[in-house]
This record gives structure tokens, C-alpha cells and sequence, in this order.
């Protein structure tokens, strides 16, 4: 077992870092540029980020790899630039003294049909050379980040499974509330999706971006009591959820590992570009909440979500751990 895979299942929960987008962004990487040019082109900014969440207290960083995958490298005339992109990327989150680095794979940006005209064949094999090229960079594990259709999730996990069978793979989707539930935008719902990933090999999965903190908390509870066959309120749940509960194994709901990663409130645009609306401390609260449950296994932030977000986090993490009662689990 590796040591970041018995750090995940053996706890206490992995504090992770959070956005590195918008962390980018506020220090002049145009809107709209993709992420992955700053790999090259402005290294020491990137470094500098890394090295941020590393002193806020994250055990864990994500390198800069989520568009470095030939799908979306393409659309900005860097496809011939996919190898150099991802070992710089992971050498300089190494630098910055992370205990672990997870290098982040993020979606083709494309869609299935009838939607799109994405092609599966295609997708497979970007992912496999994404998945190839970071195992040989010595990563401590992959995140598959931010996808709306899970049948492209669990094309990207079984892809990478395949090309780096050494490596964990956690997988997180991003969902929205609606009336019924969490669903993706192609209308998965939470707990079957995440729970037919977890079957499928996942070592970690659940939800990051577009969600805020006390939605993400709620994402989070409605899973948990799917995962145990009951509704949020405690009640038999529903058929689906039962279903995926079984389909899950006979591991079921104690094997399950949840990790989040929310957005720090509502984007607002202001004359001075975009700010969110929440505070750290909020932050940390609502996530804080989810313990002692031994199935948070990770949780970090996504948009918007600075170093001051995961020193508040690690904050409320430790009051949370020491107000636990001797000998509980």
C-alpha cells in the first residue's frame, strides 16, 4: 500500500489546498487563459501558490495538470506540449514540501452525444497518456476533478487505473441542488454516481466547485445516509440508493471515503473582477460539521477558496479532534 493511500484510509481527515484557478487569476493570469500556460511561462507564481497552501497547513496539493490532458490542450495550440506540461507541473508542487502531491485530472471539456459529438475511443486515449506520463513523475496519487457526466468519470478512472495501476485515483463530480437532490448537470443523481465510482475502484470520491459550503455539507449527509441505505432525515431510503448501496459490496457505507472541496459562496463581479461573498470561517464550520465521521477522508476548497480558508479549515479541524471523547473512533 502506498503512504498516501494508508494516510487516506488510515485518518484522520487530509487537509487539502484550495483553489488554484482563482489563485492564479488574482495574480494576473488573464480570464479565460488556460491555467497550464503559467507551468511555462510564469513558474515562480505557481511555485509561490503551492508553497502558500503548503505554510496554511494543506498535507496534500494538487499539482496544475487538470487542463493538461490533449483534449483541451488543443483548443490553445499546446498539444505537442502535454509531456512538458505535466512533469513541470508535478516537479514544481514537489518543490514546494507538500507531504503528498496529486496530480489533477480534469475533463475533455467535451460531451457525449446527443449533446456533443465527444468520442469515448478519443477520450480514452487522452487519459491514458495524461495517466502514463504522471506516473512516471513519482506523484503520490491522481484526482480525477470537476466532471458533470459520470460516464466520462468512469472512463477517466478505468483509464487511469489501467496506464497507472500503482497510483490511487480519487474522482469528484460537481453537482447542483435541485428540489429532489444533488445532480449533475447531465442529471446524475449524487449517491448512485458516487457510489457506482467507488465500486468501480476509486479510493476516494465526491463533489468539488460549483457548490458552496453548506450545500457541499448537505451533499455530503445525503451520501452518508444513502450509503447506509437510509434518507437524510434517518428513514429507509430510497430504491436507488439502496441499489447503489448494494451494488457497492459488502464493504458498503464503512468503506466509503468522501472528499470535498466547495467554493468559497457566490461569485460576485465587482469593478475590481470577481470576489465571493463568504468567509473562511464559515467555511471551516460547515465543513468542520461533517466529523467525527470517519468517512470524510479529505477536504480542501475549490474556487475562490485561499490560504486563509484552509488555515481557518485546519483551524476548526484540530478543535474538532480534540473536543472528541477518548477512545471514540
Amino acid at each position: 500500500m502506498s503512504a498516501f493511500l494508508d494516510r487516506l484510509l488510515r485518518g484522520p481527515c487530509l487537509l487539502l489546498d484550495g483553489g488554484l484557478g482563482s489563485e492564479l487569476i488574482a495574480r494576473g493570469l488573464p480570464p479565460g487563459a488556460p491555467p497550464d500556460l503559467w507551468t511555462l511561462e510564469r513558474p515562480d507564481e505557481l511555485a509561490a501558490v503551492h508553497r502558500a497552501y503548503v505554510t496554511a497547513g494543506s498535507e496534500a496539493i494538487h499539482a496544475n495538470t487538470f487542463g493538461a490532458n490533449g483534449a483541451r490542450l488543443t483548443r490553445y495550440g499546446l498539444e505537442g506540449r502535454v509531456a512538458d506540461l505535466n512533469r513541470t507541473a508535478v516537479a514544481l508542487a514537489r518543490d514546494s514540501g507538500a507531504r503528498f502531491v496529486i496530480a489533477d485530472v480534469g475533463p475533455t471539456g467535451e460531451y457525449l452525444p446527443p449533446v456533443g459529438k465527444g468520442d469515448p475511443a478519443r477520450w480514452r486515449e487522452h487519459f491514458t497518456q495524461q495517466a502514463a506520463l504522471l506516473a512516471e513523475t513519482g506523484v503520490d496519487a491522481l484526482h480525477i476533478e470537476t466532471m458533470t457526466d459520470v460516464r466520462e468519470a468512469l472512463l477517466a478512472l478505468e483509464s487511469l487505473r489501467a496506464a497507472a495501476p500503482a497510483l490511487p485515483v480519487l474522482v469528484s463530480l460537481t453537482f447542483e441542488r435541485k428540489r429532489r437532490g444533488f445532480f449533475s448537470i447531465m442529471g446524475d443523481p449524487v449517491v448512485s454516481s458516487l457510489m457506482r465510482l467507488a465500486a468501480a475502484g476509486a479510493v476516494a470520491v465526491g463533489a468539488n466547485c460549483s457548490l458552496v459550503s453548506p450545500d457541499m455539507r448537505d451533499l455530503a449527509r445525503e451520501v452518508l445516509a444513502g450509503a447506509d441505505g437510509r434518507d437524510g432525515a434517518g428513514a429507509p431510503g430510497s430504491a436507488a440508493a439502496s441499489d447503489a448501496a448494494v451494488a457497492y459490496g459488502a464493504q458498503g457505507a464503512a468503506s466509503l471515503r468522501l472528499v470535498l472541496q466547495p467554493n468559497a459562496g457566490r461569485p460576485q463581479a465587482t469593478a475590481d473582477g470577481v470576489h465571493y461573498a463568504q468567509t473562511p470561517q464559515e467555511f471551516a464550520e460547515d465543513l468542520a460539521s461533517l466529523f467525527p465521521d470517519p468517512r470524510i477522508a479529505a477536504l480542501g476548497g475549490c474556487c475562490g477558496t485561499d490560504p486563509r480558508f484552509i488555515v481557518a479549515l485546519r483551524a476548526r479541524m484540530t478543535e474538532r479532534a480534540l473536543a472528541r471523547p477518548a477512545g471514540a473512533p
